[in-house]
């Protein structure tokens, strides 16, 4: 009767010891992003390590910056969604500036 009795004790304990780590790493967590708060990344911006943010201004864009209608290569009309640097679907050439 006394070895079920430990044995169930010992079990209560080792459950209880687990969900005391548990929280408590969720603790340690929660002051971390307290401490060290991250803001959203914005336009032009980095959006984690090692991705290259944009580099071009946010707002409306300058003579320099409106992508052209037609490829230069073939004169194929590309959508309004086309920026510099990217390649021609028709003819495969990269549009640069």
């Amino acid at each position: 009767m006394e070895e079920k009795k430990k044995s169930w004790l010992t079990i209560a304990g080792l459950i209880a010891l687990i969900v005391v780590l548990f929280l408590g790493i969720k603790l340690v967590f929660a002051g971390l992003g307290a401490a060290i708060p991250q803001k959203p990344a914005g336009p032009g911006e980095p959006a984690g390590p090692g991705e290259p943010g944009l580099t071009e201004q946010v707002g409306e864009p300058g003579p320099e910056q409106t992508a052209p209608a037609f490829c230069p290569f073939c004169g194929e009309g590309l959508n309004e969604s086309f920026q510099w640097g990217q390649y021609c679907p028709y003819c495969g050439e990269k549009v640069e500036q």
